[in-house]
């Protein structure tokens, strides 16, 4: 599964054609490099490999978590299953209710 940054960075550097990893170094570096000037943050060039890795990792870590099938549908109560908060049975207590005072 390319994506648009992978094949620019594959058409940028051929050699990159051979690796995958490296061609995906170079496509993180390429959407780093235009998220930074977008945003107008000038990383310091002694800086700059250390900022890349961290961005990168965040960058694997949100594509896993977006990944993950957690078998709920979005926008429904875990407990009830309805979508609409207000009708929701979101009272937690337990015991006799009326033992309580404020109950």
């Amino acid at each position: 599964m390319a994506t648009d940054a992978t094949g620019a960075a594959l058409a940028a550097d051929p050699a990159a054609a051979v690796d995958p990893a490296a061609a995906a170094e170079s496509a993180a570096e390429a959407e780093f490099d235009a998220m930074t000037g977008r945003l107008g943050i000038e990383v310091p060039a002694d800086l700059k490999g250390g900022v890349l890795a961290g961005y990168r990792g965040l960058r694997d870590m949100t594509a896993l978590l977006r990944a993950v099938d957690t078998g709920r549908r979005p926008g429904t109560d875990d407990r009830t299953g309805n979508t609409d908060d207000r009708t929701s049975n979101t009272d937690d207590r337990t015991g006799n209710d009326e033992e309580r005072p404020g109950a």
